[in-house]
């Protein structure tokens, strides 16, 4: 499935970045922007589809060199996730005419990228293909569905 994704963060700025949604801008906070200090260079945002921040939304970092603006928007698939125990699980995505389906057939180079973004798995974490991830969207919209 093709999803919206709505870019948040990227490497340009140091510093985390808050959506606020009451003016459909960005600020950007204190506190240093993980992608910045490990030096991942990939754009991070939420998907469209699922909600917006600070509501319940599922998070996505995109598997690409291109270059975005914050508050960019572009279509993606998801191709996995990094399952975390505290339930903010960071789904992984490409670009939807980019010709691979699971987190198994990114390059080497982009698997140590997201390996350096969370070098520590503790027991029940860690990255997983598309099929763990597809489970997380079917979860995550059947439960918004019931509300």
């Amino acid at each position: 499935m093709i999803y919206t994704v709505k870019i948040e963060q990227t490497y340009h700025y140091p510093n985390r970045i808050k959506y606020i949604s009451q003016s459909d801008s960005f600020v950007e906070k204190d506190a240093k922007s993980l992608f910045y200090t490990r030096n991942v260079r990939q754009p991070y945002g939420w998907i469209k589809e699922s909600g917006t921040p600070p509501c319940e939304h599922l998070d996505v970092i995109v598997m690409t060199d291109k270059e975005y603006e914050l508050g960019d928007e572009d279509r993606i698939k998801i191709i996995g996730v990094f399952k975390r125990n505290d339930g903010d699980h960071k789904l992984v995505g490409v670009l939807e005419d980019r010709d691979i389906n699971d987190f198994s057939e990114l390059t080497e180079v982009e698997k140590e990228d997201m390996r350096r973004l969370y070098p520590r798995e503790d027991r029940g974490e860690g990255w997983f293909g598309r099929e763990c991830a597809e489970e997380i969207l079917r979860e995550f919209f059947n439960k918004k569905s019931m509300k």
